[in-house]
């Protein structure tokens, strides 16, 4: 198994207010459509390892996973660091 590192696939199109001043609808409201796919084809059919430094509402997490669902990625796995 190959795990291949890309650091500039999933891209912040957009400023967002910090998330851990806002309320969990706040913060859904606050990363929508805040990102994008960059060169889809890196990942089109592929397993993606997302990395999220802390969990707290999930709202960024669940966001990046749903653009990358859009270019029909085989599976998103989401692994954090720390939990709020």
């Amino acid at each position: 198994m190959q795990i291949t590192l890309e650091l500039s696939v999933l891209v912040k199109i957009q400023n967002t207010e910090v998330q851990s001043l806002l309320t969990k609808a706040q913060r859904q409201k606050n990363v929508k459509n805040a990102y994008q796919i960059k060169n889809a084809k890196k990942i089109q059919d592929k397993k993606i390892i997302l990395f999220d430094d802390v969990y707290t509402t999930g709202a960024t997490a669940n966001e990046c996973k749903r653009i990358l669902e859009q270019v029909k990625v085989k599976e998103v796995l989401i692994l954090t660091l720390a939990k709020d």
